[in-house]
């Protein structure tokens, strides 16, 4: 008679009994079990191609681990028998029985014996409920139990019918023999979305198979019903070239039946850990501001039964610092009638120096003047200029020698002098500061801060508002540093820009303010 649970073995050359019992079986299992379950009459003489069948409670179990690849922000682990959580570090070896949990900001992904990837994401805890290995014949038992929260699997293609991975969440248990899939676990519900392959899922003694492109919702203590088809992955409007200017929005096309969005960002497209993790409503995201290099994004749909749909990956390379200082004057479009103008920014901390350009046309393929080592936060034209229409633009060098992008060009009109007005009655001003800048998308909120530190520790003007304007009593003379950022419709707050430093004079009325010229922030102060 031979058993449904069965581990087949093709026999090689030179293999017998002896050798194959010792290898594959358990220590109470004599070799000669398995001889006469496969009626073997010569055990001297295997021949090569001969299928072997092995009943998989005679084969060898042996406790298996799982290998932290890779861990982004605070994780922990609570090993089994110990009362104390330790932190979770790259390399780090857990057995059975761990039980894992992840911070906000937090992912992880776990290695198994067989290969397979798990990507544990925030705010989840996950238990490493069995891990057991059949000797040398490459099958894998997993089962994992997550509490709450979120993971992506990975299977790697299971042979043998000892093999098994599961995810078993409060609600449902979800079974693979290799393909990939996510998990969810929160407020009551489970769900299952199968990107390849098919997934069973059980629920209340009741079973569906899931299959490719597909997902189930499922209420804890209720039986899964047929599974609904997940969207289409959106079509991501991917740069083409590097992204030199920041923050840079990434936007695709609206999908139908999407009511949100996932978000996530990852060093490359293994995603083994989330540098950003976020949903959002609107069919785009300004992205963190990330060192330079290569990096994977990928999107997808919410629908609303919260299944999440099949990705949109876009690979991009940042290569945007240091990013250049905000622009004082001349500001784009403004009028000069100084005909050697003086040209004025901000001053970058991660400047060692600045790269100046001006041209009469915005190619700058032959500059009228140009300086490469700039120090200090302005420059004044080398010669007298005609009246005209010029462009100007600066990029910061840092202290590596990195030059990072130029500004846009910045077009200004130098004209003369009008004529000097009749004096008239003198009006009353008030002792004010005012900072403006040009409206972003509609709905979108603007967060400022001024502070006598670069640290902003302790703001003196730390606001947010409807509208791009600031209007205050003038905090006093000297050097300030400002840092703006936006915050989109749906609450997510964007990253700050750069720090700034500025000075204020003495003045009665004192102007300052900021624009976007082609995604960039460029900050003004009238004296």
């Amino acid at each position: 008679m031979l058993f449904a649970a069965d581990w087949t073995y093709r026999v090689r050359p030179q293999d017998n009994i002896w050798d194959l019992s010792s290898r594959y079986l358990k220590p109470d299992v004599p070799w000669q079990k398995l001889q006469a379950y496969n009626k073997v009459a010569d055990p001297y003489h295997l021949p090569p191609g001969m299928t072997l069948r092995v009943p998989i409670a005679w084969l060898r179990v042996q406790p298996a681990s799982a290998t932290v690849v890779a861990v982004m922000g605070s994780a922990h682990v609570q090993q089994p028998g110990e009362t104390q959580a330790e932190n979770v570090t790259p390399g780090m070896t857990l057995g059975y029985g761990a039980h894992l949990s992840t911070d906000a900001n937090t992912s992880l992904t776990l290695q198994f014996a067989d290969g397979s990837r798990v990507l544990m994401e925030e705010n989840s805890a996950l238990d490493l409920d069995q891990m057991s290995a059949y000797g040398r014949t490459g099958m894998v038992d997993t089962r994992l139990r997550l509490q709450h929260g979120r993971v992506t699997n990975a299977v790697t293609p299971m042979t043998g019918v000892g093999a098994h991975f599961s995810v078993e969440t409060p609600g449902t248990i979800s079974s693979v023999r290799g393909t990939h899939f996510r998990v969810t676990a929160d407020q009551g519900q489970s769900r299952t979305e199968v990107l390849t392959g098919r997934v069973d899922v059980g629920g209340d003694q009741a079973h569906v198979l899931v299959p490719k492109e597909h997902g189930v919702a499922v209420s804890d203590g209720a039986k899964p019903t047929q599974a609904q088809r997940l969207l289409s992955a959106p079509t991501l409007h991917c740069p083409v070239q590097a992204v030199n200017k920041l923050p840079f929005v990434l936007a695709w096309a609206p999908l139908d039946g999407a009511a949100h969005y996932r978000v996530q960002l990852a060093p490359n497209d293994q995603f083994a850990v989330l540098l950003l993790d976020h949903v959002t409503s609107a069919a785009q995201l300004s992205l963190p501001d990330v060192p330079d290099g290569d990096y994977a994004v990928r999107v997808r749909g919410i629908d609303a039964q919260q299944l999440e749909g099949d990705d949109g990956v876009c690979l991009l390379h940042i290569n945007a610092h240091p990013q250049p200082p905000l622009v004082i004057e001349p500001l784009p479009g403004s009028k000069v009638r100084d005909t050697r103008p003086r040209f004025h920014w901000t001053e970058s901390l991660e400047a060692a120096s600045y790269v100046w350009q001006l041209a009469g046309d915005d190619s700058f393929a032959q500059p009228l003047a140009s300086e490469t080592q700039l120090t200090g936060d302005n420059v004044r034209a080398p010669n007298t200029l005609p009246y005209g229409h010029y462009y100007w633009r600066i990029a910061t060098r840092s202290k590596t020698g990195k030059l990072g992008p130029f500004t846009d060009p910045m077009p200004f009109d130098l004209v003369p002098q009008p004529l000097a007005p009749e004096v008239g009655k003198p009006k009353s001003s008030k002792n004010a500061v005012s900072l403006g800048w040009p409206a972003g998308t509609a709905g979108q909120r603007y967060h400022i801060q001024l502070d006598r530190h670069p640290d902003f520790a302790h703001p003196q003007i730390d606001q947010t508002l409807d509208q791009p304007l600031l209007q205050t009593k003038k905090p006093g003379s000297g050097t300030w540093y400002v840092r703006v950022q936006t915050i989109d419709t749906d609450g997510y707050a964007g990253p700050w820009g750069a720090v700034q430093k500025i000075r204020l004079g003495g003045c009665l009325t004192c102007r300052i303010g900021v624009a976007a010229a082609g995604g960039g922030v460029v900050l003004w102060l009238l004296l």
